[in-house]
């Protein structure tokens, strides 16, 4: 790989530093035929500058290099990775065995000898450490002109596939590297009950509808709805759409074709992509002289001339137009609040298609961690819009532990507590602040608290006390409160608390599961449909009792 100038590295666009605003690789896929034939036109010239040992795995790597180059041209942002070979360890049972350093890197570098892309070495990010020495890369115009010849330009609508996780259950370590691990009778048994649930999961549709009072930021409509939408992992069921902004302006199509405005319940992308792959390139004949030409555009009619269309297309502007704002300032931009009516949306219904969970275990023991994660309802939804989740169309409630993990120390105790732990350190003014404190006490050490507690009050828009050392009369103040777990507090005890709520929640949703009930985890809550809400309520408090001794509370 060529070394580029300091003048390259540095170079700046738009007054940013280009290089340090990088899209981080990471594994994606796609069922598209059309990039099919893209990769292995590709694959024939990048096998000349490298050894081919395992064709199939060595295309789908380079699927996934030419996936992250074409996704980061369209933020104008080059990809970022590492050439530390640690940082590729994987044990097989984890799946993605394309996906590995022998594999990836003479690929890039055969890119690069081709003269598709440029990189630059080692680049270090100057205001963050967090992810070390890495190395930028980003497509020539060699490159993107390949691309339209096999019209893989974009890969909004090259049907991309969530990477396949084959395994559910992962022991990680310290640098949250997957590990191996030897079969038991208890890995067998919490894997069978996740499969089971993943595949009565898929079952079930999962949507959320939002109305027009709804708060969103441009994060999370450009870096939670749009990216998951590119992603394939979630889609647009309808849109309705208000006149307060020129661009929603609608216009109801001629009425032979009113009758494609009904709603999807299934991705209309994947039934577009999949149809226009089977119609050669350079078809002679016009489409709608054929079977396959005459689905697509009828699915096209329905799609396009949606007001859903209309609103996926802002958003990818949305996304482009802040992509391109200079990092320093783009934060402001993506941290701004409005109603969805004030962005010309009166409702909106979007349906979550990528929900299948994994337990996750750390420190290379069964004791540590556990939780199940992965869905999108976890990381995707704010705590607000939690509350609009529809399971099968239908209203849904949330039924959440009240002090979940404090409340589990003192039960450890022996302790039947059931007061207000924030509430008791300095009354009501100061319990949102004491709630923060509680998390970190349970999640973080003493030397770390009070730096913990100044970020997580920033981050919840908190501000700390008028006093001397604040951050460090909170942590005294909440221990001083509860003195019986005293011990445990800043101890690092979450991680082992994780375990037992994960052995819990578990439980809970193999119990809901076998009655038929579907059951959606949020850590210390769950989400069922309203009518199960009270026989939910007795089966969490039966499987709290079995692990603590006592009632929980909610």
């Amino acid at each position: 790989m060529k070394q580029l100038s300091k003048k390259t590295n540095d170079r700046h666009r738009d007054g940013k530093d280009w290089l340090a605003d990088a899209v981080k690789m990471r594994p994606m896929e796609s069922s598209s035929r059309r990039l099919d034939a893209f990769v292995d036109a590709m694959f024939e010239e990048v096998a000349s500058f490298m050894k081919v040992s395992s064709r199939t795995r060595q295309t789908k790597a380079l699927r996934a290099v030419l996936l992250n180059l074409i996704n980061a041209h369209h933020l104008d942002r080059p990809v970022r990775y590492s050439r530390n070979k640690n940082r590729y360890t994987r044990d097989r049972r984890y799946g993605q065995h394309h996906y590995t350093y022998d594999r990836l890197i003479p690929i890039i570098d055969a890119l690069e000898r081709l003269g598709y892309i440029e990189q630059s070495s080692y680049y270090k990010d100057p205001d963050d450490d967090r992810y070390g020495l890495q190395t930028r890369m980003w497509g020539t115009e060699l490159l993107w002109a390949r691309c339209r010849r096999y019209r893989v330009t974009h890969y909004f609508g090259l049907a991309l596939n969530p990477p396949e996780e084959k395994e559910v259950i992962v022991l990680r370590n310290k640098e949250k590297q997957d590990r191996p691990y030897r079969e038991t009778h208890q890995t067998r048994q919490m894997r069978d009950d996740l499969e089971r649930y993943n595949g009565f999961i898929d079952r079930n549709f999962i949507s959320v509808r939002l109305t027009g009072d709804s708060i969103v930021d441009n994060r999370w409509l450009v870096e939670n709805l749009y990216q998951n939408i590119s992603k394939s992992e979630t889609w647009i069921q309808s849109v309705i759409l208000n006149n307060s902004h020129s661009k929603y302006k609608y216009t109801t199509p001629i009425p032979t074709f009113t009758k494609h405005l009904l709603p999807f319940h299934t991705n209309p992308y994947r039934i577009i992509q999949s149809t226009r792959d089977r119609i050669p390139i350079n078809n002679p004949i016009p489409i709608t002289n054929t079977k396959r030409g005459k689905v697509l555009l009828d699915v096209l009619l329905q799609r396009f001339w949606s007001e859903a269309h209309f609103f996926e297309k802002d958003l990818y502007k949305r996304s482009i137009e802040i992509g391109r704002i200079p990092l320093d300032k783009r934060r402001k931009v993506l941290d701004v609040k409005s109603p969805l009516q004030d962005i010309g949306v009166d409702e909106l219904v979007f349906v979550l298609d990528h929900e299948h969970l994994r337990r996750i275990f750390n420190r290379e023991s069964w004791e540590y961690g556990g939780r199940a994660y992965g869905a999108l309802h976890q990381s995707m939804l704010r705590r607000p819009m939690r509350k609009n989740v529809l399971i099968d169309g239908e209203p849904t409630v949330e039924i959440d532990y009240s002090a979940f993990h404090i409340r589990m120390l003192y039960h450890r105790e022996g302790i039947d507590y059931t007061d207000d732990p924030y509430l008791e350190c300095e009354g009501h003014e100061m319990r949102d602040i004491y709630k923060a404190v509680g998390l970190i006490a349970i999640n973080s050490t003493e030397r770390d608290a009070c730096g913990a507690i100044r970020d997580e009050l920033e981050n919840r828009g908190l501000a700390p006390p008028d006093r001397e050392k604040p951050y460090a009369s909170l942590v005294s103040g909440f221990k001083q409160t509860h003195p019986a777990i005293a011990h445990h507090l800043f101890s690092d005890v979450g991680i082992r608390l994780q375990n037992i709520d994960s052995i819990i929640m578990n439980a809970i949703l193999v119990r809901l599961m076998d009655n038929g009930i579907l059951g959606l985890p949020v850590y210390d809550s769950v989400i069922v449909q309203q009518q199960h809400g009270t026989f939910t309520r007795e089966v969490m408090t039966e499987e709290y009792r079995k692990q603590t001794g006592f009632n929980p509370k909610f």
